[in-house]
């Protein structure tokens, strides 16, 4: 939407006194979305205070916690000792309320000890030397919430064989970090990669539709949704993140939640679909719909979904919800934009869909006010050829190539899509 259109929409109801201050906070909003900068932190020291370990299955979750934000990248030393080491803009280690240069700590899972240090006037590092050779599935950072006060910066691990751990390149990028002097403050840019957060429909105690021969929906998803996340990890393009990762109850809710405290720049969430017609098959993507919209509205306040713009108590209201309304405009914008680049890659691999097969819901998962979203229902269960295509990996794999090449075009352009959210 142009600037004056905006202003056209709301002169009526402002003078123009008004109408240029929204303008000239628009304009500015709009240039810091375009050039993609972060903005400009205190020149204080972030202050790291807690490193953590944490088991799901198999992988190791690794979580750092700080008082404000901070840039940061990591990669794997192959030679020796196993070790991931994450490189981040200087900080101050305060771990559990022990403020000093360098220290130590043991580990848990696949990290066996960690050591932190400062290894240049403008950076610090922490070391995971690991039990076993391991790679990072995902990275990500994350803002505090209603429940917490510290920033987060979140690692994945997995074992691999000791063949590929040695094959990774290294360095591993996870961001650039920019870091230039300003008089007395920093200006911190990060290149990063986007996030997506990969939801496995259903789950735990709810099976979702039942096939012809007993296949549970939620055993489909989940086999899909892993082999989509490794499939986005394989390009390296991406920071990748599940909402579930085994057979495990999810609420709705959470899984809204955890898309906007990844601050994810996509959300794909798979499922299986049932029909009265066992004749009835093919796939089809959901965005939200205009009865959706109005709901993730009302829910916004009531689960407590607070939008970064939101935070500027400095502005009015009336600006606020300007700003609300565009961010929100904008994600349904690129929700269509990646279920039309999505449809005609699911079309080339050969793979059955529906008539009409872009279709709008107001499933909650596509309601986060500040998250492209889409639902892709991959087939019916409760047809005999779709059930066969997707509890077969071999087929199911065609399916889940349409989706990677559909994302790698949605990011083609990354600078564009980071200036038009």
């Amino acid at each position: 939407m142009r600037l004056c259109q905006i202003r056209g929409r709301f002169k009526k109801k402002l003078n123009k006194g008004q109408v240029d201050v929204i303008q000239r906070i628009l304009s500015v909003a709009i240039c810091m979305l375009f050039f993609c900068v972060s903005g400009i932190a205190e020149a204080r020291t972030t202050r790291v205070s807690d490193v953590r370990f944490g088991l799901e299955g198999d992988e190791t979750r690794v979580v750092i916690d700080s008082d404000s934000p901070v840039d940061y990248r990591f990669f794997v030393l192959p030679n020796g000792t196993p070790r991931i080491v994450v490189e981040m803009a200087r900080v101050r280690w305060s771990i559990n309320g022990l403020t000093s240069e360098a220290g130590n700590g043991d580990g848990d899972g696949l990290v066996a000890h960690y050591r932190y240090e400062h290894n240049s006037p403008t950076t610090s590092r922490l070391i995971l030397d690991l039990s076993a050779p391991a790679k990072v599935l995902g990275s990500y950072a994350m803002k505090p919430n209603h429940e917490r006060s510290s920033h987060r910066i979140i690692l994945d691990l997995r074992q691999v064989n000791e063949a590929e751990f040695r094959a990774t390149p290294t360095p591993v990028p996870d961001a650039e970090l920019v870091m230039i002097s300003q008089s007395d403050s920093l200006i911190r840019s990060a290149k990063r990669k986007p996030v997506i957060v990969i939801d496995a429909g259903h789950g735990g105690k709810d099976p979702g539709a039942i096939g012809v021969k007993g296949t549970f929906e939620k055993d489909v998803t989940l086999a899909s949704a892993l082999a989509l996340r490794d499939a986005l990890l394989r390009t390296g393009r991406y920071e990748v993140s599940m909402t579930r990762a085994d057979d495990t109850f999810i609420e709705l809710e959470d899984r809204v939640d955890r898309a906007r405290e990844f601050h994810a720049d996509l959300f794909i969430s798979l499922h299986a679909d049932a029909g009265s017609k066992p004749h009835t098959r093919g796939a089809s993507v959901y965005t939200l719909s205009p009865s959706g919209e109005k709901r993730s509205q009302a829910l916004r306040k009531s689960h407590d979904w607070v939008l970064d713009v939101e935070r500027d108590t400095a502005r009015s209201t009336e600006v606020n919800d300007i700003l609300v309304s565009l961010i929100e405009r904008e994600t349904k914008n690129q929700s269509a934009r990646f279920a039309n680049m999505l449809i005609p890659e699911i079309e080339r691999a050969d793979w059955p869909t529906l008539d009409n097969t872009h279709r709008n819901a107001g499933f909650f998962v596509l309601l986060a006010p500040d998250v492209p979203a889409v639902l892709v229902e991959m087939g019916f269960l409760t047809n005999a050829k779709d059930e066969a295509l997707l509890t077969s990996p071999r087929h199911r794999k065609h399916i889940i190539q349409a989706i990677v090449r559909a994302t790698d075009s949605f990011f083609e352009d990354k600078e564009l899509y980071v200036a038009q959210r």
